[in-house]
């Protein structure tokens, strides 16, 4: 499988396998503007690496409610597949909105990737 990457002028996606799990990052804003192009990313993406992933929020510079929305849709479809969704962010950064709306008491969040990558259920870690 090869790797997943797609640019606008605002933001960078990307996704990979790491093992049996799927890692999408993301870089930039994440706002209206993307929204419709983060949308077809984050279905590429399920497609190509499965339900279980691992999304990166940290280097996000902004992350809008809308979009926040596409990523309790991704976390409801990874569940509805059998599958197993963990985020990447950390309270004070753009990705804060997460804790705002309360979504970090449901979906589970990390501060670090490692940790995110840790905490997968071991029948999705490495191959």
């Amino acid at each position: 499988m090869s790797d997943l990457h797609v640019s606008t002028d605002a933001a960078r996606f990307a996704a990979e396998r790491r093992g049996a799990i799927g890692l999408v990052t993301l870089k930039g804003t994440l706002d209206y503007a993307v929204r419709l192009t983060f949308e077809e990313f984050l279905d590429r993406a399920f497609a190509q690496c499965g339900p279980d992933l691992v999304i990166d929020l940290l280097d996000l510079d902004l992350l809008d409610s809308r979009s926040t929305g596409l990523l309790v849709n991704c976390w409801k479809r990874s569940r509805e597949a059998g599958g197993w969704l963990g985020l990447v962010a950390i309270q004070r950064s753009a990705a804060r909105v997460l804790w705002i709306t309360g979504l970090a008491s449901r979906i589970p969040v990390y501060p670090t990737l490692e940790e995110a990558l840790a905490a997968a259920p071991a029948s999705v870690s490495d191959d």
